[in-house]
């Protein structure tokens, strides 16, 4: 099945539908008694403990939601089940559904696009969003999750995941989308992708000082001699160079002078 490049998470559930997948194509024998965290006498794993799914993207329902989940969003999982991610979906808050939708979704099937099959469940990605649990009060999450199954094609078909409350740790500032690589022998976890989304545009703009550095950077100069030509310190200098890399979701000043020249900055 081939997938659009423009394509976002309810394009792409729409062509699982479409494709027919079958329950038995996607069995995946004794996985959900694994996502359980029995009760425990510790109260920080009765507090902290993550909340676990399994969401088939050919019917768009949970397999299974971990009972956690009730003390994370005030909804059990029956209900959840119940109402698939379509129900799921609609709590999200709106600017982070829009951008999860059509930025950070599309994202993750380009990735995943470029990556053996095979290795698809050794890949682990992360991102926060706001989600509307059953007091009516938002809540900032963190959810991580791998594709454990995908078709010959690389389009993923089953994803494992978690889900813990980060309230008191997330602001309104910019979603991190984190994938890193898991080594299956050693445990071994690098960082593989480092993408950072704004959810307003007005928040992408550079500042007036980071055009001056970033003017200063396209002529050439290093780090030090624009600090000094700006009359502040290198370590300043550095951070905006940072700010403008995280903006820009560029790793280097050639890439990012080409991102400039690209959105007419320069």
């Amino acid at each position: 099945m081939s997938i659009k490049k423009d394509n976002n998470l309810l394009k792409y559930m729409e062509q699982m539908d479409e494709a027919g997948f079958t329950f038995r194509d996607l069995e995946i024998e004794g996985i959900e008694k694994h996502l359980h965290f029995k009760k425990n006498a510790f109260s920080i794993l009765n507090h902290s403990a993550p909340m676990t799914y399994l969401l088939d993207y050919t019917t768009g329902k949970y397999r299974f939601i971990s009972e956690q989940v009730k003390k994370l969003v005030h909804f059990s999982n029956g209900y959840i089940i119940d109402g698939g991610i379509g129900f799921v979906l609609d709590r999200y808050h709106k600017t982070d559904l829009n951008l999860f939708n059509n930025q950070i979704f599309a994202d993750r099937l380009s990735i995943l696009k470029h990556l053996p099959v095979e290795e698809h469940k050794d890949y682990v990605f992360s991102y926060s969003y706001r989600f509307k649990n059953g007091k009516g009060n938002y809540v900032n999450l963190l959810q991580r999750n791998s594709f454990i199954k995908s078709d010959k094609n690389g389009n993923p078909l089953l994803s494992l995941g978690m889900v813990i409350n980060i309230e008191h740790f997330k602001g309104d500032g910019p979603v991190i989308h984190l994938v890193e690589k898991i080594n299956p022998d050693t445990g071994d976890v690098d960082s593989f992708i480092k993408n950072t989304y704004y959810r307003n545009e007005e928040d992408k703009i550079f500042s007036r000082r980071e055009k001056e550095v970033l003017y200063h950077t396209s002529e050439g100069l290093t780090s030090k001699e624009i600090a000094i030509k700006l009359f502040i310190s290198e370590h300043t200098m550095i951070n905006h160079k940072r700010s403008m890399h995280h903006k820009s979701n560029t790793q280097n000043a050639a890439s990012l002078v080409n991102f400039a020249f690209k959105n007419h900055l320069l």
